[in-house]
């Protein structure tokens, strides 16, 4: 009895031992081929020739760190399809048994990549931004200094680079704004006659955002009271609305995709656990293995590359947008100054 017990326990420390190894193995050699991928486009973009050679990779490297994480579930397939594939037991019972040994490397390693991508992959994408407009020059640095804009609260400012607590407190805010001005849309649709209701509703959407049609059968106010409403009034909180829904949706946007791999890290890892141990008995001919490895190297090969520019031109994005939201910040100040004088 103890033997058995002893011998089930080697299979699964060597279960184990096999998922990390090849999860090790896989990761270093998708991390080589994304920062091959990314020096090779930063080198036809003339990074390269703007920069020092050190300069240069370190900038490669820092876009790298930006997109590490998304390459976690990634290798993590590969590694449970190979270590599962390899099993030599049976039974479901060995299957499951193996998948929870397995959870050894899975739940520190999400642990891992939900930390990282809340509270080191913002930053990461700060510091590459800071460094982006400093290389090309775009950050109207002057004008900053004569408003007395602070870059830092511009750039803090941004979903992309938010930290956690503001980001979550920003999209309750947006969401309490949007509504407020959905029920206010509501209530000055209830003020008109149904031929100016009609024609709003469907000029302003209001049906997308969730009002619900409704208008005065014998209006209270007189007719110029009832255009502006209906022109003026109705027209500006809706607007408000839509602007509010857009700004609500990329902050949803940014939340989601900081919790998207950690989620992913178990569904590849239940999914191709379970495809390995379904194949495990169904070798291929040596030609078709050489051919197949061959196209799934080619593949692998361009998701990586896919993955790592997708989150490139996401930290590329970041520093184009702190320098179009300083500038609006400087349009802004001048537009209150113009105000001020007019008055």
């Amino acid at each position: 009895m103890f033997s058995t017990k002893s011998l089930i326990s080697k299979m699964n420390i060597k279960h184990l031992k096999k998922l990390s190894l090849y999860f090790v193995i896989v990761l270093a050699i998708v991390l080589v081929c994304g920062f091959t991928g990314l020096v090779i486009k930063e080198a036809d973009k003339g990074t390269f020739y703007d920069l020092t050679t050190p300069e240069a990779l370190s900038l490669c490297l820092q876009l790298e760190l930006v997109a590490c994480t998304a390459l976690i579930p990634y290798s993590l397939s590969v590694a449970a399809f190979l270590s599962f594939w390899a099993m030599s037991d049976e039974k479901w019972t060995g299957f499951f048994r193996n998948t929870a040994i397995g959870l050894v490397l899975v739940l520190p390693l999400s642990a891992m990549t939900y930390y990282y991508d809340w509270f080191v992959r913002p930053e990461t994408k700060a510091a590459y931004a800071v460094k982006a407009v400093e290389i090309k020059q775009t950050y109207p640095q002057e004008l900053a200094d004569t408003f007395r804009i602070d870059p830092e609260k511009i750039l803090y400012d941004m979903p992309m680079v938010m930290p956690k607590a503001k980001l979550i407190a920003r999209i309750d805010s947006l969401k309490a704004s949007f509504e407020a001005d959905v029920d206010t849309c509501g209530l000055l649709l209830s003020m008109l006659p149904d031929t100016l209701a009609s024609a709003a509703y469907d000029s302003y959407q209001l049906e997308t955002m969730g009002v619900a049609y409704q208008y005065a059968a014998h209006p209270a106010v007189g007719e110029d009271s009832l255009m502006f409403i209906a022109h003026t009034e109705l027209y500006r909180h809706a607007i408000t609305a839509w602007e509010t829904s857009s700004a609500l949706q990329r902050h949803q946007e940014e939340y989601s995709g900081r919790t998207v791999n950690t989620l992913s890290i178990y569904i590849v890892y239940i999914l191709f656990a379970l495809l390995g141990y379904l194949l495990r008995y169904k070798p291929m001919k040596k030609i078709l293995m050489v051919v197949a490895v061959g196209i799934a190297a080619l593949w692998v090969y361009h998701e990586i590359g896919a993955i790592v520019q997708k989150h490139a031109k996401e930290a590329s994005r970041v520093s184009r947008q702190f320098v179009d939201d300083t500038y609006k910040e400087i349009e802004g100040i001048r537009e209150k100054e113009r105000n001020m004088d007019e008055h």
